[in-house]
């Protein structure tokens, strides 16, 4: 039986889009067709600007910045604010700057936690003095560096007063991370 031009138009046509649909679906399932631990390195890998593994293996040297600007915000008294995760890979070496309240001594009742197993006061961290105010804002800096046996995934800020914290016009955190470590690395030095 022959088609007619329309008909037989019409069954090639589907025809090919069929198979247009079965390779694509052939070639999504293959080129995603990865373990979960691939899947999450590459995910991390690929989160990053800059990524490179070091001589140590297990460790990335990573380009994450982040600037989380506080102005018209409040931190309750008692309660904290994630700033930044990493899991499941733990962070090895950051740097933070913080442009934050402070009282008229330079100090201030925000206290960096490092976690979920650590808690590092502001103290741990240097005054600025050129670029703080007493009473107002205070900028302050510092370093966290692990040796990557601390399981560190987590920043936050815990707001250590008995009243809350609201934020002026300018505060701003930024924490960058430099380096990072997957889950199971152990340092052998």
């Amino acid at each position: 039986m022959k088609l007619p031009y329309n008909s037989f138009t019409m069954t090639l046509s589907t025809f090919a889009i069929f198979a247009l649909i079965v390779t694509s679906i052939n070639h999504f399932q293959n080129s995603y067709s990865q373990n979960e631990e691939d899947l999450n390195a590459q995910q991390v890998l690929s989160s990053n600007k800059n990524t490179t593994e070091g001589n140590d293996k297990g460790k990335f040297t990573v380009n994450d910045s982040e600037t989380i600007l506080l102005a018209g915000k409040t931190l309750p008294s008692d309660s904290y604010l994630y700033l930044y995760d990493s899991t499941p890979y733990k962070i090895s070496n950051a740097h933070i700057l913080a442009k934050i309240p402070c009282n008229e001594e330079y100090s201030t009742s925000i206290v960096f936690l490092f976690g979920p197993d650590r808690e590092i006061p502001i103290t741990g961290l240097d005054l600025i003095s050129e670029l703080s105010e007493a009473g107002e804002l205070c900028l302050y800096e510092g370093s966290m560096v692990t040796n990557g046996t601390n399981r560190i995934t987590d920043i936050a800020i815990f707001n250590n007063s008995p009243d809350d914290i609201s934020f002026p016009d300018s505060a701003s955190l930024i924490i960058k991370i430099n380096e990072i470590a997957t889950p199971d690395y152990k340092n052998t030095n």
